[in-house]
C-alpha cells in the first residue's frame, strides 16, 4: 500500500474534522478541482478507507464517556458557571468550568465590547433524546420507570465512580460498557 500524498492527508483531516464524513467537502477544502466526483472516488480508495479507519480507531472516545458527556449536556445548569453580582449582573467563571473538565457543556461564550458576557449552553432536550434512544425508552412503557434526567444523573455518578477507580487502579483499557438501566 501507497503512503498518502499531502493532498490525500489533506482530505483525511478534513473528512473526519470540519467535513464531519462529508467526502465531497473534504475534498473541496483540501484543494480537489472536482470535489464532487473526486471526494466519493477517494472514500473508496484503499489508502484513504485505511488511513480513515486507523485515525477513527485511534481517536474513538469509549461509550462510557460519550454517554457521560451526553448526561452531562442533559443535566447542566447555567447556574454552575456563573456568579451573580449584588446589581443582577453576572460574571462566568471559567477556571471553574476548567476545573471541572465542563467545557464541552458550553455552545458559545461571547463577550462583548461593553464587556458584558453571553453563554450558552448546549440544548438539554436533543441529549435527553439521545440517551432516551439508546436505553430503549420510546420502545415501551414498562421498561423503565427512570425519568429522563434520573438517568442522566445516573449515568453521570456512574462515569464519575468508574473514573475515579479508573485513576486509583491505573489506567485499565476501556471502561466497561453499561449492563442495563442504571440503579
Amino acid at each position: 500500500m501507497q503512503p498518502l500524498n499531502y493532498r490525500q492527508r489533506l482530505f483525511v483531516e478534513h473528512y473526519l474534522g470540519e467535513s464531519s464524513g462529508s467526502a465531497v467537502d473534504a475534498a473541496r477544502r483540501a484543494g480537489y478541482r472536482w470535489p464532487e466526483t473526486q471526494g466519493p472516488r477517494l472514500v473508496k480508495t484503499s489508502e484513504v478507507r485505511a488511513a480513515i479507519d486507523a485515525r477513527v480507531e485511534t481517536a474513538a472516545i469509549p461509550a462510557n464517556e460519550v454517554l457521560a458527556r451526553i448526561a452531562d449536556v442533559a443535566t447542566s445548569d447555567l447556574l454552575n458557571f456563573i456568579e451573580v453580582d449584588n446589581y443582577g449582573g453576572f460574571k462566568v467563571d471559567l477556571k471553574l468550568v476548567k476545573r471541572l473538565g465542563l467545557g464541552h457543556l458550553i455552545k458559545r461564550l461571547r463577550i462583548n465590547k461593553d464587556g458584558t458576557s453571553n453563554i450558552e449552553l448546549e440544548p438539554r432536550v436533543p441529549a435527553l433524546l439521545k440517551l432516551g434512544e439508546h436505553y430503549n425508552l420510546w420502545k415501551g412503557e414498562s421498561q423503565s420507570q427512570l425519568t429522563l434526567v434520573e438517568l442522566a444523573k445516573g449515568l453521570r455518578e456512574r462515569y464519575e465512580h468508574l473514573r475515579s477507580k479508573e485513576r486509583d487502579d491505573g489506567p485499565a483499557g476501556a471502561l466497561p460498557g453499561p449492563t442495563g438501566p442504571v440503579q
